[in-house]
This record gives structure tokens, sequence and C-alpha cells, in this order.
């Protein structure tokens, strides 16, 4: 008996290894035959599903080998509304080329580096310049959908690996395994529509999903039924700051230092002063002072040159705009000083 139900435990635990083997060839079959069977893959695989992506930025590209600019300066609106290339070119002597694009995130600044700076043939470039905010470099990971695709290059290994890292932790390599042998990102896209509607048939038959969801929203969770929560109106002081040394290996830090040291490139980092108060800078907490403190030294120790604008009494409350940006007037001043404190990036 005991030998039966042995050979019959093992004859399971075969059928569940061989459906194992089988079913990522069933599901690549089924993806396959899918009338947008042709969406390529992400440049990011192991946190993003195929679709159709916008175009590399090519013009760009080309119009930057055009002007084989000596330095460059990347960030967003926070350098951008600093920063005058044309007035820094004037001043150092020498080509400066902006890739200012607001809103975006330090993986775009990555690829921008990367692909339009280290990658695009610039043979005069001698320097790189980040502008930042706070713990921006390190925590600032997750991405939208899309938002990088006109810096992108169809395959980004490292960018996927420091995204998987921070999203998956250790387990990134077997989700990536796994997304290769099931293609589950794919599966998803039309597999998850027919499971998010089932309970609709069930409970609601013929009834669309936009009216029973359109039901639920009105007569069973309407806004005047919710109970209110005291809490959620009141201001929570958090310090989320995390330590520098928990967020660096996380981040596309780290790559950015690698490729400027390949390519003999001089890197340098300008933390921006956030908006200040009417009696003088901004207030910092330890744990930011701290995290600060741990990306000088990690920056300096690579041969990067780090500049913190906190605290200049030239940037008072009076030529700050809208959040953290300056002033338009603000801006030629801002770059005379800028040129004359980091004269040295230029020479």
């Amino acid at each position: 008996m005991s030998g039966s139900s042995s050979r019959g435990s093992w004859l399971s635990l075969c059928l569940v290894l061989t459906g194992a083997l089988v079913l990522p060839m069933g599901l690549r079959a089924v993806n396959g035959g899918l009338p947008d069977a042709p969406v390529k893959p992400s440049y990011l695989p192991s946190v993003e599903s195929p679709r159709v992506r916008e175009p590399f930025d090519a013009g760009a590209a080309s119009a930057l080998r055009e002007a084989q600019p000596n330095a460059v300066v990347i960030g967003d609106s926070m350098a951008g509304t600093r920063l005058d290339p044309r007035q820094l070119s004037t001043l150092a002597g020498k080509s400066v080329a902006a890739l200012f694009a607001p809103g975006t995130p330090v993986a775009y600044w990555y690829l921008e580096f990367k692909n339009l700076v280290v990658d695009n043939d610039l043979a005069h470039v001698q320097a790189a310049i980040f502008f930042f905010r706070d713990d921006q470099l390190t925590s600032q990971v997750d991405v939208t959908p899309g938002s990088l695709d006109r810096v992108a290059r169809d395959e980004e290994p490292e960018l996927d690996r420091v995204l998987a890292t921070h999203r998956l932790g250790a387990l990134s390599g077997l989700h990536r395994a796994a997304g290769v042998a099931y293609q589950f990102d794919r599966t998803r896209q039309w597999l998850e529509p027919g499971l998010a509607h089932a309970p609709i048939f069930v409970v609601a038959p013929g009834a669309s999903g936009t009216t029973f969801l359109d039901a639920i929203n009105t007569k069973v969770f309407p806004l005047d039924a919710l109970r209110g929560t005291t809490s959620a109106d009141m201001p929570e002081e958090v310090d989320g700051t995390p330590e520098f040394s928990s967020q660096i290996g996380r981040s596309v830090l780290p790559e950015i230092v690698r490729l400027a040291e390949a390519s003999h490139l001089r890197l340098a980092f300008i933390r921006v002063q956030r908006r200040p108060t009417a009696d003088g800078p901004p207030a910092q907490s330890a744990t930011l002072t701290r995290y600060l403190r741990g990306l000088r030294v990690y920056l300096e120790e690579h041969g990067a040159y780090y500049h913190d604008d906190w605290g200049d009494p030239d940037q008072p409350l009076a030529i700050y705009a809208d959040g953290d940006h300056i002033v338009r007037s603000a801006r030629q001043p801002y770059t005379e000083r800028f040129f004359q404190r980091h004269a040295a990036l230029f020479r």
C-alpha cells in the first residue's frame, strides 16, 4: 500500500514538473498568435511589459555631434531656471550644451549621459555637470512607462538591473529568468482583463464592466457613506530621508560614475538650494544632513566634484518664483556666480 502511495506521489510530482516545463511553451504559442504580437519587448523587461514605444531622439543626438560641446549640463527645471548655457559658454570661452528636461527622473539623466554624451562620438566634451535636489540622485528610482523612450536605446541592461533590484531586491534575477521563460508580462496583457471582468459575469450576468463599476461607486461606496479619518487630515512630521549607504547600490549613480571614469570625463554635481524662508535657508533634518555627508564622501572618493548651494546668501527668498525655481531675472546673476565659483570645471 505504501509502495503504491509512494509511486502515486512521484507520479504527481512528475506531472507538476512536466506542466511547469510545458506551460511556457503554451503561453509563447498564445502570445505569438495575438494581433499585436510584433510589439517589441521593453528596454526594461524586468519591470515593464512589451509595448509600442516612442523612437529614440536621433535628432538630438545628431545636433550634439554637430555642436561638439566641451561641457554638458544635465538636469530638470532646477537647472533650467538657474543656468543660461549661452552666457556660461561666453564666460568659460568654451561650448556648453544644456540637456534640460523639466520633470524628468534621474534615470532619464543617466540615459542622456550614456546615449547622448558618452556613446555619441563627442570628441571634445570634458565635463558633465548634474543639478539635483536633496536625495534625488539615489532615491528617485521608479519611472513612468514611456517617460524614458526618447533617450533609451533598444536595450538598457544596466538600468533594467537597477530598477529590478530596487523593486524586487534579491529576487530580481529569478524574476527576470521567469519573465523570459513564461512571458508573463506579455501574457498579462490579454489574461488580466479577462480575470478582472470574470466576477462581473458571475454576480451580474449580462452587465457590462462599466455599468457594474458605476453601480458600485454610486450605490455601495458613495463618498458621503465613507467614515472620515481624522488622522488623514493632520500633517505629519516624518523624516523620510534614507541612509545613503542603503540607497547607493540600488541607484543609477554608480553607473554614471563608472561611465565617466571609463570615458575620462570630469563629473560635477550641484545640489540646488530648495525654497528658503524669509529668515534664511530651508531647514535640514539630521538624516538629510547625514545623507548628504555620505553622498559627498562617495562622489569625492570617485573623483567627482560636489557643491551644495544650501545657505548661499546670494539666493534669498526674493529670487524664488514658484516652488524651488528661481525668477528669470536671477538667471544671469546665478550663471555669473556659478562660473566664478566653479571655473576649474571648464579648464
